[in-house]
């Protein structure tokens, strides 16, 4: 019987994740592998209250990061930690929100004993949050895959061979963005359909600027592939203005020359700033 674990970055949702360890243990899949529970505490400002319980799993443990660094670097030291040791066979990280919908941890799961040495992505199909979000984040997934030639259908939840995590331990891309790393270095993957939960407790910490963000990390760990694209779509639109508005050159290549110089440096800034 293969060991999972699962790594869980929190920041004070101690409540929800109480409600997702009582759910995957639920799920009775003591039959289909062993369960260990790493939790990531990005230095939480609210103590964790001793009348809420994590007794559902014997081999849960908390690390509490030093400072408050943000969910994605979370994860990536969660990683490099797990990197050391030898107690487990595949990894599942996903949220403790309950947005990563406990059941699909044992879809994840089956679907890796069919394909034990293939990551397994949770790939959305549908999301549970308003219009506007599901627009913007749409938005997104178009932006990405035009400005990386990558089509990422995956958030963070995921389950990954060790074989596979330590092709991707050392690199500094990790402390970018986790789903964009694997994305571009994991080339052996399949997927599972997963649909968006809702949140357990409070309204979603996923803003619009976060969104955005979110999107400029992924695109920053394609940043080199990125600069060519744009470099290349730049020299289409250049060649079609000179040939037919050749008058109004300047006014039509001017602004738009100056919009990919900002996308470019603020995705070799981002990836700089965060991979440090």
């Amino acid at each position: 019987m293969k060991t999972y674990k699962i790594l869980i970055p929190v920041f004070n949702d101690w409540e929800s994740l109480s409600i997702l360890l009582n759910n995957i243990h639920a799920l009775k899949i003591n039959n289909l592998a062993r369960i260990k529970i790493l939790i990531i505490d990005d230095c939480s400002s609210e103590i964790l209250n001793k009348k809420i319980e994590f007794d559902s799993f014997e081999d849960i443990e908390i690390i509490k990061n030093i400072k408050n660094i943000g969910h994605g670097k979370s994860i990536a030291n969660g990683i490099n930690y797990l990197n050391k040791k030898n107690d487990f066979d595949y990894l599942i990280v996903m949220d403790g929100d309950g947005e990563d919908r406990p059941e699909e941890v044992k879809e994840l799961i089956l679907k890796s004993t069919e394909l034990p040495s293939v990551t397994i992505t949770a790939n959305r199909i549908k999301r549970s949050e308003s219009a506007f979000f599901k627009l913007s984040y749409h938005l997104h997934k178009i932006l990405t895959l035009v400005l990386t030639g990558y089509s990422i259908k995956f958030g963070n939840f995921m389950c990954i061979p060790k074989k596979d995590l330590n092709l991707i331990t050392s690199n500094k891309n990790l402390f970018v963005s986790f789903s964009g790393t694997v994305a571009k270095f994991i080339k052996n993957k399949t997927s599972i359909p997963s649909i968006r939960g809702v949140r357990y407790c409070g309204p979603t910490k996923m803003s619009f600027l976060k969104l955005i963000r979110h999107s400029l990390l992924i695109i920053s760990v394609f940043r080199k592939e990125t600069a060519i694209r744009l470099s290349i779509l730049f020299s289409i639109y250049a060649t079609l203005i000179f040939y037919f508005l050749k008058n109004a050159f300047l006014l039509f290549i001017l602004p738009l020359a100056v919009v990919n110089i900002l996308i470019i440096f603020t995705l070799f800034v981002l990836y700089k700033k965060n991979s440090s």
